[in-house]
């Protein structure tokens, strides 16, 4: 029977290590979507890239 308690307990204490990793992993991924937000909100101007079809009159 002490054992099974020991068993279980270290069980929970594995479970309990997992969910503080998860807590961590959740509040990185809350802080990179906070960046990707302000990034769309203030959006930098850059030039466009391509080819110029120029026109016939020229």
């Amino acid at each position: 029977m002490l054992t099974d308690t020991l068993n279980v307990k270290l069980e929970i204490e594995e479970i309990k290590k997992k969910l503080e990793n998860q807590d961590k992993n959740i509040e990185l991924v809350f802080t990179y979507l906070d960046g990707l937000i302000e990034k769309q909100e203030n959006p930098h101007s850059r030039p466009k890239v391509g080819f110029r079809i120029q026109s016939e009159e020229n």
